[in-house]
């Protein structure tokens, strides 16, 4: 192996991110807040009025400046925050400014009501919801001089969530797990990503939600292939049907072209407010499959399920970075069984991959060997293992070593496959250019989840993929524990 200098680890931001609860329930001011006194009644009035007060753009073009809200995005919450609307969905495509107006929604209705708010925010798991609206609401906390004294935002693992002092109210990312769900007692319930979750999330929010007399559901999704048994399809039909609830759709006309431009404006409103490009939708027409561009830019509901794994080049096009040299601190991912190639890659902290080791096949006492003379040469942070590979292995390892089973969990398979692709394509993935590397993530297969997210595995001839396996488990644990070492651990 070669030796060589890596890119030196990201800083830390130096912002100070304060201490535990019970200190900073101390320091919130609890008087009544400005909007008080404001004579806007209506809900969606008040909610309009109060994001275009108080919130300002959390990430991306604009960061900093206030929200200002679109007509269209008016309009939605106009129909949707109407008086006596119970339930309500919004059909929406990704690039349509979604997240970010709804972290803004879930924000105000935490802050503005003054019979103690609870606002679930609900997603297929806790990295999503985390991702796409309790991070913008976080960010909207701190760049907003009235907010961030009166809201407390807490990011512990085991204490996650905003507090409105003023009002006791309470702002809660869950993941759509029915049971979690059970007796909450909600305002306004988020459902973000709706067509991720099952219907039975559905209603378990919707059973808390009549103890309040403006109790209010929503659900917010993009169409996807294969989603016709989520959340949002369900009431996307049962709105056609002349249910009573609150629906608001952007779609392309069905059976339109792929290429019609008129088409694209219908289903995406922020081409028009100038929020999105249509050279996006340009290049993407000619690159994804028919099926992803019909749901995820046009707003149709189809049937298909598999996707390409990666653009033309992109893994090629990342960053080339040396093996690094003795000493430096790696995380080691080993994936293969007794009758597979085996593979150990290595991750430093800022996710720079390098292949360690790789062989056609090996003993426990060859692949014991490997990692004793990793050890001797790198700072080893963490050995990751595949599941179910290698009991005997992973004791003895354990031993000398800090050694974690990667969990095998669907909910975790797909969070970090969809990140993965999401970074190679971003060129955010630097790596050794190893040519075993390259053809194991090559000859990886990669299936669609409702929301657009996708799952890799191996595909079914018996190509092996064990490298690009160790890769994004060890690029992937490589990160967490790189962000652990440089921030603190609560907002």
């Amino acid at each position: 192996m070669t030796t060589g200098v890596l890119a030196t680890p990201r800083s830390h931001s130096g912002v100070e991110l304060g201490e535990r609860r019970g200190a900073k329930d101390q320091r919130a001011v609890r008087g009544a807040p400005p909007w008080r006194s404001w004579r806007t009644k209506s809900r969606a009035a008040r909610a309009i009025r109060w994001i275009e007060t108080y919130c300002r753009i959390p990430s991306g073009v604009g960061t900093g400046k206030p929200m200002k809200l679109h007509p269209y995005m008016r309009d939605s919450l106009e129909e949707l925050l109407a008086e006596k609307v119970r339930t309500g969905g919004l059909q929406i495509l990704r690039g349509n400014a979604k997240s970010t107006t709804w972290a803004a929604v879930g924000l105000w209705a935490v802050c503005d009501h003054d019979d103690g708010p609870q606002v679930p925010l609900v997603g297929f798991n806790g990295l999503q919801v985390g991702r796409t609206l309790f991070r913008p609401i976080k960010e909207m906390v701190r760049m907003a001089p009235e907010l961030v004294n009166r809201v407390v935002v807490y990011t512990a693992a085991s204490d996650r969530r905003v507090w409105s002092a003023w009002n006791d109210g309470e702002l809660l990312p869950l993941p759509a797990d029915v049971e979690r769900l059970q007796g909450l007692n909600s305002t306004l319930g988020l459902i973000d990503e709706a067509q991720t979750v099952t219907p039975e999330v559905l209603g378990a929010l919707l059973q808390g939600a009549g103890k309040r007399a403006e109790s209010l559901i929503l659900a917010i999704g993009t169409p996807a292939p294969g989603a016709k048994d989520s959340a949002l399809f369900m009431l996307r039909e049962r709105a056609r049907s002349g249910a009573a609830l609150s629906w608001v759709e952007y779609a392309a006309p069905a059976g339109c072209a792929l290429d019609d431009r008129e088409a694209w404006a219908q289903a995406n409103p922020a081409l028009g407010a100038g929020l999105l490009h249509p050279d996006v939708l340009a290049a993407e027409v000619d690159i994804v499959s028919e099926a992803e561009f019909r749901a995820y830019r046009l707003g149709q509901w189809v049937d298909a399920v598999v996707v390409d794994w990666l653009p033309v080049s992109a893994w090629e096009s990342c960053p080339t970075v040396d093996v690094p040299g003795d000493g430096v601190e790696v995380v080691l991912g080993l994936a293969g069984t007794w009758t597979s190639s085996v593979a150990v890659v290595g991750a430093t902290p800022d996710g720079a991959l390098f292949v360690a080791w790789a062989a056609e096949t090996a003993t426990d006492e060859e692949l014991a060997a490997v990692f004793a003379e990793a050890a001797a040469r790198w700072r080893v942070l963490e050995v990751v293992v595949a599941p179910r590979q290698r009991g005997d292995l992973v004791a003895r390892l354990s031993e000398s070593l800090p050694v974690e089973v990667w969990p095998n969990r669907v909910d975790l398979e797909v969070a970090t496959s969809t990140e993965w692709r999401r970074a190679i394509v971003e060129g955010r993935v630097a790596h050794d250019h190893h040519p075993l590397l390259a053809e194991h993530v090559a000859a990886s297969v990669a299936k669609s989840t409702s929301d657009g997210s996708l799952r890799l595995v191996p595909p079914d001839d018996g190509t092996p993929v064990d490298a690009a396996r160790a890769a994004r488990m060890a690029w992937w644990r490589a990160l967490d524990v790189g962000a652990r070492l440089e921030a603190p651990a609560v907002f």
